[in-house]
């Protein structure tokens, strides 16, 4: 029974990545690092947040705010009250 999950798995997985793989023919797929400072009040950094996501679709980019779509399917919406670095790069 074991085998028989474990092989169904990587059948399942596979077509996963079959089906990314199609739709990359479509989609524009990036990477987006994004860092955020946050400040004491003497304006010094005490804690920087830095996170990598594989973004499939964008729906809003700007400094403050960020909605999009990664590969998962997963919606994520990022929004703060001070500017947002960000860097965008192609995946190959």
């Amino acid at each position: 029974m074991g085998r028989i999950r474990l092989c169904l798995e990587k059948i399942k997985s596979w077509f996963i990545k079959l089906w990314l793989w199609f739709l990359s023919w479509f989609e524009h797929h990036q990477y987006l690092y994004v860092s955020h400072n946050q400040y004491n009040s003497e304006g010094e950094v005490i804690d920087v947040l830095e996170k990598r996501f594989e973004v499939r679709k964008f729906y809003k980019i700007g400094p403050k705010h960020m909605k999009f779509k990664q590969m998962n399917g997963r919606k994520v919406e990022l929004k703060t009250a001070t500017p947002m670095d960000y860097m965008l790069e192609e995946i190959d």
